[in-house]
C-alpha cells in the first residue's frame, strides 16, 4: 500500500498516510465533518496543496516585514487571513498568546477609572496586579459602555451649562469652590492641557455653597432640573450644615 504526504483542506495541518489508492483530504474526523459540511452548503474551499504549503514555509522564513506575506496571499488566491492560519498551524510563527478574562476585581477598577486615559487606567490595573494593553483597555471599557454611562463631564461643558466662559470654571475649580479630576489625556499646553472631570455631585455641592456666584438667567434649565432631581441630590448638604 502507498503512502501518501498530504494536507488537510480544513486545518491546514500537514501528515503521511497509507492509503491505497489517492491521499486522504482531511486529517481527523472533526476536520473531515467540517470540509464535508462546507461542500454540503456550498462554500468556496481554500485548498492548500503541498506547492503552496512550500511557497508558504519559504516566505516566512525570508520575511522582512514588507509585505511578503500579503503578496503570497495574492499570489496563490487565497485570503491573507488563511496564509497566516496555515503558517501558525504548522509552527512557523508563534501563536498570539490568549489573554485571560477580565475578573470582577479588574472591571471594578476599569468602571471606577473609565474617564480616565488609558495608559492611566493601565497603570492602576498594573499596581492591582493585572496586566493588560492599552488596546485591551479601550475595547473593554467601549464593550462595557463604562465610558457611555459615565456620570460627569468636562469644564467645557459644565461652563456652557451654567451659560459661562470656561475660564470662570477653571477659576472656581482653581480656588477650591468646585471640587474637578484630572483626565489623564495627553493634551498639551496648546490644546489647553489636561481635561477637567467634574461630577453631578460636586457641581450640586457648588450650587448650595456658591448660589451667588451663579446667574440663573444663564443657566441651561432644563440641565439645571436635572441635576437638582438627579439620584443622589438629597445626599448634597451645604458646608457647615
Amino acid at each position: 500500500m502507498p503512502t501518501f504526504d498530504y494536507t488537510c483542506e480544513v486545518c491546514g495541518a500537514e501528515g503521511r498516510e497509507w492509503r491505497p489508492k489517492k491521499p486522504p483530504r482531511f486529517c481527523s474526523r472533526r476536520c473531515m465533518s467540517l470540509g464535508m459540511a462546507g461542500v454540503a452548503r456550498g462554500r468556496v474551499k481554500y485548498v492548500i496543496t503541498p506547492e503552496m504549503s512550500a511557497r508558504i514555509r519559504e516566505v516566512y522564513r525570508t520575511m522582512t516585514g514588507n509585505g511578503e506575506v500579503a503578496a503570497l496571499a495574492r499570489e496563490l488566491g487565497l485570503p491573507r487571513w488563511k496564509v497566516t492560519r496555515y503558517a501558525v498551524s504548522q509552527g512557523w510563527i508563534a501563536r498570539t498568546r490568549q489573554m485571560p478574562d477580565w475578573s470582577e476585581k479588574e472591571l471594578r477598577i476599569l468602571e471606577h477609572a473609565a474617564h480616565l486615559h488609558p495608559k492611566n487606567i493601565r497603570k492602576r490595573l498594573s499596581a492591582a496586579g493585572f496586566c493588560r494593553s492599552e488596546t485591551a483597555i479601550v475595547l473593554k471599557r467601549k464593550r462595557m459602555r463604562f465610558v457611555q454611562n459615565l456620570k460627569g463631564q468636562s469644564a467645557r461643558q459644565t461652563a456652557e451649562c451654567f451659560g459661562v466662559d470656561v475660564k470662570v470654571i477653571t477659576r472656581w475649580i482653581r480656588l477650591g469652590m468646585l471640587n474637578a479630576r484630572r483626565r489623564g489625556t495627553k493634551r498639551t499646553a496648546a490644546q489647553g492641557g489636561d481635561q477637567w472631570w467634574i461630577l453631578p455631585k460636586d457641581i450640586r455641592a457648588f450650587v448650595v455653597d456658591y448660589l451667588p456666584e451663579i446667574d440663573i438667567r444663564k443657566v441651561d434649565k432644563y440641565w439645571f432640573v436635572d441635576l437638582l432631581a438627579g439620584d443622589d441630590a438629597t445626599q448634597v448638604k451645604p458646608k457647615g450644615g
